[in-house]
């Protein structure tokens, strides 16, 4: 008998030690002290890089239930060396992350839901080092404090106003303070995309959708540069630019966000946010008319793509 009641004695202080470290845990989590040190980000970029057109056949693909963009950004993150968390009988649970095979139980909501990976990762279980979220016109305005504090291996999110997280994508490359890289898997595979460029495709967002940011690990000090070859370039951006390029791209950024935006919108069916994208397709449109014609000036036609875009009203 006494045997009996002294190792019932020993489980329950093994259990209140046991919900003594889950809640210094958490609490650590609450109070962003979570630092990933051991989070990779050359070898999260490599495979970004490598599966961003295509898809790896470990994983399930998953364009025709929803899209396979956060499906993708959870492929990065395990490749940097991310743990898996939770088990088999709580796989819809927002606290869990895994993936060992297509459907639930055998991987979480978390691991393919952009939604549930926000709750995951950022606002609930705070599972990276630093969680910021800016309105699309707010990233707009700052982007060369974004690029100076964002980093490879990091993941972007895309919400609309009612902070419902809708697209994921992965950071490959950060080139100077105005061209952030990022891959990217989608509802097709022509919108699997990799070196986008981050602030073109920022403008086919409606200014009240918000950009999610999530650095993983700690770095040292936001106004560090990282690259993955060692540091960035602070070159004059203005002297160097080659307009009929950065017009072309800046269109093609376009086209790629105006499509996520849209299959998002069948489901949250808001009105202005189909009326923003129908007035951002024609003057992009517009745009790439004058831009074919001969004697277009591009550095003229760069400016007019932005002025016309920021007078479209959300």
């Amino acid at each position: 008998m006494r045997s009996v009641i002294k190792r019932g004695i020993i489980f329950i202080i093994m259990i209140s030690v046991l919900e003594l470290f889950l809640m210094s845990l958490t609490s650590k989590f609450a109070l962003g002290e979570v630092k990933n040190n051991n989070y990779n980000r050359k070898a999260a970029r490599e495979y970004a890089l490598k599966w961003a057109e295509v898809s790896n056949t470990s994983y399930y693909n998953y364009i025709n239930e929803g899209g396979d963009c956060t499906n993708f950004v959870s492929q990065v993150l395990r490749a940097g060396g991310m743990e898996f968390w939770g088990s088999k009988k709580n796989a819809t649970d927002i606290g869990s992350w895994f993936y060992y095979s297509q459907n639930i139980p055998n991987r979480t909501s978390t691991w393919t839901g952009a939604n549930p990976f926000n709750q995951h990762f950022g606002k609930v279980h705070k599972r990276v080092y630093k969680y910021r979220e800016y309105t699309v016109r707010e990233a707009i305005d700052n982007f060369e404090e974004i690029s100076r504090s964002i980093y490879e291996g990091d993941i972007v999110q895309y919400s609309r106003p009612n902070n419902i997280a809708f697209h994921s994508q992965a950071i490959t490359d950060i080139i100077d303070t105005s061209k952030v890289l990022f891959s990217q898997h989608s509802n097709s595979i022509a919108n699997f995309y990799k070196n986008g460029n981050l602030k073109y495709y920022l403008l086919g967002k409606p200014d009240n959708y918000n950009l999610l940011i999530y650095n993983v690990k700690e770095e040292k000090g936001d106004s560090s540069y990282l690259l993955y070859e060692g540091s960035r370039s602070e070159r004059n951006i203005e002297e160097y630019k080659d307009y009929k390029k950065d017009l072309e791209e800046a269109i093609d950024m376009i086209r790629l966000s105006i499509n996520d935006t849209s299959f998002d919108n069948d489901d949250y069916n808001s009105e202005s946010t189909d009326r923003f994208i129908n007035e951002l397709k024609d003057v992009v449109d517009e745009i790439e008319v004058e831009m074919n014609s001969r004697g277009s000036n591009s550095k003229e036609l760069y400016e007019k793509l932005f002025e016309r875009r920021n007078n479209i009203s959300n």
